[in-house]
Formats: C-alpha cells, sequence, structure tokens
C-alpha cells in the first residue's frame, strides 16, 4: 500500500487547529495500518516543512532567499529543530510506527522546504525525526513507484512564483519573507493591538490572491486599523518593488512587447496598494486570470513527464503544491489512460471564491486530502483511492 500526503506546511509558531497527531490516527484507522514485514508506504511529497514562512527569519542576519552559505544553514537547522519541538507528537506517533515496521516513509522536496538541499544537519534532524535512514544524504525532488506506475514529485517547478530552473531562490519566497511574514507583526507594532486573526494571511491561497485578503481585512476592521492595514500594506509593497533583489528578478523575467508573468504579478501588487475600493472587481478578475494560467500548468506537465523516455510504462502523477485536491484524467499517454492527482494539503486554508464577481470573498476550512495506490491483492480490486475533506 501507498499513500501519499503532502504540503503539511510545519513550522513553529503556528499550531495547527486540529492535531496533526490525530489526523495521522484517524488516516491510520482508515487505511487499517501495515503489519511488520509489509508496511505502508508514506511518501510525503513536498512541503511537510515551512522554512520560508517562520517568523525566525524576521531577527536573523540571514533571509531565506539569500545564497547558501554557512549562516544559511544554521537558521534552517533552527527552525527545523524548533519545528520538531512544537510538533513533538506527530513525529513521535510516525516514529512509534516506523520502529514497528508497520510504516516507511519517503520525503520529497517542495518549494517551502527547499532549503534543506542547503543545510546538512537540518536534513539529518528531519531524517532521524521521520525514522528514515540516511542520515544527511540529498532529499530527492521526484521518485518512482514503478510497481503501482506513480511519478511523484511536488510540482512546484510548473509555478514560476516557486522555482527557478537554475535552483536559486523564486520571487515566492521573498514575497513570503517580506511581505506575508512580516505584515501581521509590522501592523501590531504600528496600532498596537494583538488582532490575533492577522496571522490568518498565512492561510490564503492562492498566493497571488493575499493582496485581496488584504485589503477585505481592512475593510472589517475599524476605521483606525483599517487604515494602518491599508498604509501597512502599502508600505511594505513598496518597499518590495523598490529592493534591488525583486528589481533584478522583473529585469530577467521581462519579456519585450508583453504583458509577461513579471508585469503582471508587479501590477497586481502595485493596484493592491493604491486602488481605490471601485477597482476592486477588476483586481479580483486579474486574481482569477492569474489562476486559471496557474491550474492548466499542471496536467500539461504531467502528461509531458509521463512521455519521457524513462518513465514509459507509468500511468499516474502526483503533486502537490496548489493546496487544492484535484484529479484530472489525462486521455490515453503511451497508449494507456493516464491520470493526474493533486494531494491538496492538511492545513486551514482561507480560500478565493472564484465565480462570482465583485470584491474578492475568502471561505475558511480546515482541509484534507490523500492518496492511496494499492498492490494487486487488494479486496476490491482497486488500483487507486483519492480522498478528500473540509470542515469550516
Amino acid at each position: 500500500m501507498l499513500v501519499f500526503v503532502s504540503d503539511l506546511h510545519l513550522r513553529p509558531g503556528a499550531p495547527s487547529p486540529v492535531s496533526r497527531a490525530a489526523q495521522l490516527d484517524r488516516l491510520w484507522q482508515r487505511l487499517e495500518g501495515g503489519r511488520p514485514g509489509a508496511p505502508v508506504e508514506l511518501c510525503l511529497v513536498g512541503d511537510i516543512f515551512d522554512l520560508v514562512r517562520a517568523p525566525q527569519w524576521l531577527g536573523s542576519a540571514v533571509r531565506p532567499y539569500d545564497e547558501p552559505s554557512p549562516a544559511l544553514a544554521a537558521q534552517v537547522e533552527a527552525v527545523v529543530r524548533a519545528t520538531l519541538e512544537a510538533d513533538r507528537p506527530f513525529f513521535e506517533a510516525v516514529r512509534a510506527r516506523v520502529r514497528e515496521g508497520t510504516l516507511q516513509v519517503h520525503y520529497l522536496l517542495g518549494n517551502h522546504d527547499r532549503l534543506l538541499a542547503h543545510a546538512p544537519a537540518a536534513r539529518a534532524a528531519v531524517r532521524a525525526a521521520l525514522g528514515m535512514p540516511g542520515g544527511d544524504a540529498a532529499l530527492p525532488t521526484e521518485l518512482v513507484f514503478p510497481e503501482h506506475g506513480v511519478l511523484a514529485y511536488h510540482g512546484h517547478e510548473v509555478d514560476l512564483l516557486c522555482h527557478e530552473p537554475d535552483g536559486s531562490a523564486p520571487l515566492g519566497d521573498v514575497i513570503a519573507a517580506e511581505l506575508i511574514v512580516r505584515f501581521p507583526g509590522e501592523i501590531r507594532r504600528r496600532a498596537e493591538v494583538p488582532d490575533p486573526a492577522l496571522d490568518d494571511i498565512d492561510d490564503v491561497r492562492p498566493i497571488l490572491a493575499v493582496p485581496g485578503w488584504v485589503r477585505a481585512a481592512a475593510r472589517e476592521r475599524p476605521q483606525f486599523l483599517s487604515q494602518v492595514v491599508g498604509r501597512v500594506w502599502r508600505d511594505l509593497v513598496e518597499e518590495f518593488l523598490d529592493s534591488g533583489w525583486v528589481k533584478g528578478w522583473m529585469r530577467e523575467h521581462h519579456r519585450r512587447l508583453k504583458l509577461d508573468f513579471a508585469q503582471r504579478v508587479k501590477l497586481l501588487l502595485a493596484l493592491s496598494a493604491r486602488a481605490p475600493p471601485r477597482d476592486e472587481p477588476r483586481l479580483t478578475q486579474l486574481y482569477y486570470l492569474l489562476m486559471r494560467l496557474l491550474d492548466a500548468r499542471f496536467a500539461r506537465r504531467a502528461v509531458k513527464a509521463l512521455e519521457r523516455r524513462e518513465h514509459r510504462g507509468l500511468r499516474f502523477v502526483v503533486n502537490g503544491h496548489t493546496h487544492f485536491a484535484a484529479m484530472t484524467p489525462l486521455g490515453l499517454v503511451n497508449g494507456r489512460p493516464a491520470c493526474y492527482f493533486n494531494t491538496g494539503t492538511w492545513r486551514q486554508l482561507r480560500q478565493l471564491g472564484n465565480v462570482a464577481r465583485g470584491r474578492p470573498a475568502f471561505l475558511a476550512y480546515d482541509a484534507a486530502a490523500y492518496l492511496v495506490f494499492f498492490g494487486a491483492d487488494d479486496p476490491l480490486g482497486r488500483t487507486f483511492e483519492w480522498w478528500q475533506g473540509a470542515g469550516g
């Protein structure tokens, strides 16, 4: 039995409203567990740790988008160890099953835990916490499970905000560190009010909808706080767009005579900081456009991946990244019906509505999803089961 889960986004200071250990127990009950000699294989499809949005970066001399260095590696290790302590019950539950011989864990890197590639001690700590062998050896970004016909990778490679082909830091890391992580604390500092709901910015998906959530948050607060929210966001966006790092990224990704992705992102952020309320419906439509452009990329890349020579014979592609569980039949690939799956997330979401026109609106809910592939001896004769649920 092969199980896929992704996007837990564990980090210190961000407790889940639902215990991760309890979620694992619930999953284990549904699977009826493994047994010694025939363990369940659990593949964690990236972003299990959120090393980019950890608040520890704010008090550090390094940032998650800096070039690899000993200082960066040390900070990554510190975030990992703090996370392991914060979610100790979850990791203890995983290790207990590994020790019993009923569970085997695989780990794939995503974009929010990509920094593990530059931090050997942190990798060793992650492996030890999950009962995995290998010490500080490199963690893979792609795995093939030929007995189930499955190719798994996180999927951020198709997201222009979250991946650079050369492995360098993507723009999404800078947005996370300099806008999303700084935003709640800066408002509290200026307004001198706690307002814990401001931390909900971390739950907003997709990331390009964050400006819409900020504007909605401003509308829902008393006037004085609303003004602070708007002013803080405007100041952070202007500082962000004026930074040398961001200007360099925009230049490198600009395409002449074309409204390219870099220009769309810049336009969206600039409008979110300055546009009057009457323009919010237009902003909403811009969010929708960018979301649709991204969604179509995942299935197309899945087909291309299955068509590669080394993947002939595989039928299924499994991704995470989007936080939205999905199943998309791909048609015939190499003469066989193929399918793309997204394993969604185990965390709280604030999802942008994408049908009604008007001001951006967000639905908050707890999400959970998993995907199971069975062996030939499955009593129901099934190849896979894909489950998702939500509670709000």
